[in-house]
Order: structure tokens, then sequence, then C-alpha cells
């Protein structure tokens, strides 16, 4: 937008109780017969469609009709903990979606194909047996439906890239946060928590899962920045991680949440929350990013997760 880009969302209906921090007002500007639903931010720069990716047509239509210039696919489900869960629905939006949007790009005239950003995961990489960052050409070995179906939307894409000519760069981001992140993850759960307690709705008790895995993780803006420059000057066909090269545990995470909390609150395990498998260190070389675009990360994980709990403060329900 600051570029003066016309942006078009597609996805799940915008929550109006997160649209002022996240995207600003919006209104419903139309549907179609089918009910598929349009939104619009009030200057006009923005639009959020609300449609489903995976359907027969859709992704054809939407390209069809709006003829985007670039598209940054980040259609997903994208915890790897629900995917245990949850192992159709995720094969069905993270594959099925990807590939129902490489067709759709291949349909169209040479000239007229917009540039495809597709984001896949660490989670790719799964437990490598080392304690060393991860680069591009690190072994796949994804433990989770999740990590295999990024596993199988990577391929594809690079296939699609190298088979039909198509415009398709890959980035790899490893583990991020910020504010209005799902609290279907980690640290938003512990940063709800906290404020819960804090409010008098919860005991001062954090249920938690398994603190000792060690992740690589960055600010989202960091890695919004990173897709920004992938779109200018990555490579078809390439994969690129964004990550910060430096782990940092769990339960440090959650220390420094505790820390910025108004109220003295204990931790407790709960078996509900660990994951049948987990991987145990996750951490990126993004070295080829960086000679790619010039890309460093900012800030700290200290920064990142207080700007985290005050947005939880000021706006979770």
């Amino acid at each position: 937008l600051r570029d003066g880009c016309e942006v078009l969302g597609v996805g799940r209906v915008p929550d109006p109780a997160c649209a002022p921090a996240q995207l600003g007002a919006f209104a419903l500007t139309g549907t179609d017969g089918g009910g598929t639903a349009t939104y619009a931010g009030e200057d006009g720069t923005w639009r959020f469609r609300d449609l489903d990716l995976a359907a027969e047509g859709a992704a054809a239509g939407l390209l069809e009709e709006f003829r985007p210039g670039s598209v940054y696919h980040l259609a997903a489900q994208s915890s790897a903990a629900l995917s245990f869960e949850e192992p159709f629905l995720t094969f069905d939006v993270n594959v099925t979606g990807a590939l129902r949007l490489l067709e759709a790009q291949r349909a169209l005239p040479a000239a007229d194909r917009p540039l495809v950003l597709a984001v896949g995961s660490s989670e790719e990489y799964g437990p490598s047996g080392a304690r060393t960052p991860l680069d591009e050409s690190a072994p796949l070995n994804p433990i989770s439906p999740y990590g295999v179906s990024k596993v199988t939307q990577t391929l594809l894409c690079r296939q699609y890239a190298l088979s039909f000519d198509l415009p398709v760069v890959l980035a790899r981001p490893f583990a991020h946060t910020g504010p209005g992140q799902s609290t279907v993850f980690a640290y938003p759960s512990f940063a709800r928590q906290i404020v819960a307690v804090e409010r008098g709705e919860q005991e001062p008790v954090l249920r938690v899962g398994d603190l000792s895995p060690l992740r690589d993780y960055l600010h989202v803006r960091d890695v919004i920045r990173a897709y920004r420059l992938l779109r200018a000057k990555g490579e078809p066909g390439e994969i690129y991680n964004i990550a910060s090269g430096a782990g940092v545990s769990m339960q440090k995470g959650l220390d420094i949440l505790l820390a910025a909390s108004e109220s003295e609150i204990g931790v407790e395990p709960d078996p509900a929350r660990f994951r049948p498998s987990n991987v145990p260190y996750m951490v990126g070389d993004s070295g080829k990013l960086n000679r790619a675009t010039g890309w460093q990360p900012s800030g700290a994980l200290e920064d990142t997760l207080r700007e985290l709990l005050q947005w939880t403060r000021e706006y979770a329900e």
C-alpha cells in the first residue's frame, strides 16, 4: 500500500475485532450469486475476497478477474500442531489450493502471468540431527502432516516453474510471531493466557506444551519485508530461507513474556498441548536471501514478545 499498489486479500473473512489493528476499517461491498463476499478498506486501496482457493475454478476466476501483477501465496492451514488433528483439511488447503493457483497461473497468456511468491515453512526440514543453522540444501525430513504438505507444495511449485516456465519464487520462513497472530500458536497463546490472568479471568497458571525446542524466531514485519524483496529480486524456481540464524528455547521466550506481566503466574505442563512428534532444533541460515536481496533481520525477540503482549492487552476479547 505504501508503494501505491492496489491490494486484494483472499482467504478467510477478517475478524472485525482485529481489524483496527491489522487492516483498518472494512466494509462489505458486494457478494456474487454463490455467496462470495468482497470487503474493502475505507480509502479503497485494498479489498478482501472471502474465497476458498481449493475450490475448483476459484483461483482461475480470481486471476482472470483481477489480473494481478504479483501474488503472495500464504493461504494455508499453518499450524503443525493442528495438522495432526486435521490432516485432510491441511492437505486440501495447502496442496490442493497451491495446485489450483499454479494451474490458474499456467492457463493465462504468458505475458499476463503474475509472479507468485509461494510461502513454505521451516517445518519442511524436520529434525536434522545437527545443531547448526540449516541452509536450503539441507535434506527435507518433515514429521508433521503440515510439514509434509509444505514439502509437497514446494515440489509442485518448483516443478511448475521448471516445466512450464512459470514465475514462481519460493520463500521458506522460519518461526515468526507478532501482533494479531492466532492463539493456535505458542507465544500468542501464552500472551492470551497472561492477559486472562491479569484481568482475573483465569487462575494464575499458564498451561503449556513442550518448552524445550529451540526455534529461530523473527518478527512478522521482518518476514513480510523479506517477501517484498523476494518479489522484486528472487529467481523463479529458487528457494530462500528467511531466518535469523539464532536459536531461542520456547522456555526463554515464555520467561520474557512472564517477566513483562503485571501478575505472578505459575506454569503447568498440559498433555493436550504436546505434539505427537516435535523438532528439537530448528534454526536457519538465510545467507542466500541476504546475497540476493540484502535482507537482514532487525530487532530482538524480547521487543517482539513485549509488543505481542501489549497488543493482546489492547485487543483481545
